[in-house]
């Protein structure tokens, strides 16, 4: 069985309420909880707030599993593996069922496609050595020639420094970022909350134009122009 989390928590300070915030005619974590159905592969589609409301917004959405969030699971500090564990316990109480994959799809990530969903699962269940996939996206900056850290002496430097395997710039490895749009993990993994990335982690790469994270009010901004002007989208109210 699979199982889909999206975790909203209430309480945004940047963008207040970014989670439900309306966008394209709808609150975002709509968004996530339509392409999760969309994709089809979900036994239980379940949204993890600390807020009523919030979980009203993901039952109209399609959710079919509200997790009410206790207190110390929804604080500023939290972090994400003891929300999904929490989850995963609750809905396999639920179901009488182990789940074997759970897929942790982000609320303010509105512009991935259902196939994304379905590529990230593919590539884990193709991969058994996996404990699981990311979705990247390919990085607009290289280590290897624009980003740059401080140096001990207040100077900067390359933040991964080229060395004689890459003569020519076409040579350089390719890079991705982490957008935390998908997250699909194998059982076993979720229950020792490992971190996100081990040497057992595969990617998903996903189109420039669906890499989007809303975390400030220019987040949003962007993503309701690429909404508009791309996917043709209804205007953002």
């Amino acid at each position: 069985m699979k199982i889909c989390v999206v975790a909203a928590r209430s309480g945004s300070k940047e963008l207040p309420d970014k989670n439900i915030k309306m966008f394209a005619g709808k609150p975002l974590l709509a968004h996530t909880v339509e392409q999760a159905k969309d994709s089809g592969i979900f036994d239980i589609i379940a949204v993890s707030s600390d807020s009523a409301h919030y979980l009203d917004i993901g039952r109209e959405a399609g959710a079919n599993l509200l997790i009410k969030r206790p207190a110390e699971l929804a604080t500023d500090t939290t972090r994400k593996p003891p929300v999904l564990r929490h989850a995963l316990t609750l809905a396999e109480a639920e179901a009488g069922r182990k789940m074997e994959r759970l897929f942790d799809l982000q609320p303010t990530s509105p512009l991935r496609a259902p196939g994304d969903i379905l590529g990230a699962a593919k590539t884990l269940d193709s991969r058994p050595d996996l404990y699981n996939v990311v979705s990247v996206c390919r990085a607009k900056a290289s280590p290897y020639q624009t980003l740059v850290e401080e140096a001990e002496n207040g100077r900067v430097e390359l933040s991964k420094p080229r060395d004689a395997r890459y003569g020519r710039r076409q040579d350089l490895p390719t890079c991705y970022e982490l957008n935390g749009s998908i997250y699909a993990w194998r059982r076993q993994p979720i229950l020792e909350e490992m971190p996100a990335l081990t040497e057992k982690t595969g990617f998903w790469l996903m189109a420039d134009e669906c890499n989007i994270d809303i975390d400030t009010s220019l987040d949003f901004a962007i993503a309701g122009f690429i909404a508009r002007h791309h996917f043709g989208w209804p205007e953002t109210r």
